[in-house]
């Protein structure tokens, strides 16, 4: 789906997963000016090129930029505090040499697992949201992990965080740290669950009982329209009261941004390369500027 959709009044705009993907930002932003602000459904960084180049940016436009936390992002934030090892899919070489890199990580660690603005119907969250969360819960749990992720230990529950897996249901948690660990996996990684509660932390279903997280949490929360990523294989979705923008931009297919300030949300999309074709880019490469309104 695209659209050439342009305005005279500036915009609010949710962009889905751009995972480093600088220059195909710069090419959707020169779609949608002018623009008055901008929501990033997560996965602000790593996989794609240019991780260096999009975190400098999103620093320096922090005032006009609302961003939830997906799993690269919170993974990035573990390797640049020795919490996590590298990995071959690991795309932070640049950025984490950055003199300001402690700048861009310490604001990055500040952002949240879900947003509400309160002057637009859509809330925000990467991945999911539990069925049984109405949006006040969501905050409520959402709090949770902000609380731990900006306080003086947060090293340490970065690190309790990765030492097992997260409980497949709110239920089997035994203590705070399995709640921590449910509420990050449901906030920055879940795709599928069962109609009892029962999540698979898989990119796949294990099977025809598992239907995706929405269809659950809409069928029960009857109030609340969330914007979401992290779901290239899903990919776009679009409905009253759901906007799934990650389109796969890193793996070669679009990048994807919706006006939320209008009803219905006007859809722009620009094309890819993906990133397995791109060099990484040195930490000494000048940074270019996107242009804004």
């Amino acid at each position: 789906m695209s659209s050439d959709f342009a305005s005279e009044q500036a915009g609010t705009y949710a962009i889905g997963d751009v995972q480093g993907c600088f220059t195909a930002l710069g090419e959707l932003l020169s779609r949608v000016e002018p623009y008055h602000s901008l929501w990033f459904a997560g996965d602000l960084i790593n996989r794609g090129p240019q991780s260096h180049a999009t975190l400098a940016w999103a620093y320096e436009q922090q005032d006009r930029i609302r961003l939830v936390l997906g799993n690269h992002d919170l993974y990035a934030i573990s390797r640049w505090a020795a919490v996590a090892k590298a990995k071959k899919s690991d795309t932070l070489a640049a950025l984490l040499a950055d003199s300001k890199a402690n700048d861009y990580f310490h604001w990055l660690r500040e952002q949240p697992f879900f947003y509400r603005d309160g002057q637009l119907p859509w809330s925000m969250v990467h991945a999911a949201l539990d069925a049984e969360w109405n949006l006040a819960d969501a905050d409520g749990h959402a709090e949770e992990i902000q609380r731990a992720l900006r306080g003086k230990n947060w090293k340490r529950f970065l690190r309790r965080l990765w030492e097992s897996e997260a409980p497949q249901r709110w239920r089997d948690c035994r203590n705070e740290e399995d709640a921590q660990r449910f509420r990050v996996a449901v906030f920055t990684r879940a795709r599928w669950v069962r109609d009892d509660g029962l999540y698979a932390w898989t990119n796949d279903a294990p099977d025809a009982s598992y239907l995706p997280w929405h269809q659950r949490f809409f069928a029960r929360q009857k109030e609340g329209a969330l914007v979401c990523g992290h779901w290239a294989t899903q990919g776009l979705l679009v409905n009253d009261r759901l906007l799934a923008l990650d389109s796969g931009c890193v793996w070669g297919r679009q990048l994807t941004a919706a006006r939320i300030d209008q009803t219905p949300a006007a859809i722009v999309q620009v094309n890819c390369d993906g990133f397995s074709g791109v060099a990484t880019p040195s930490a000494s490469k000048k940074l270019e500027r996107l242009p804004h309104a």
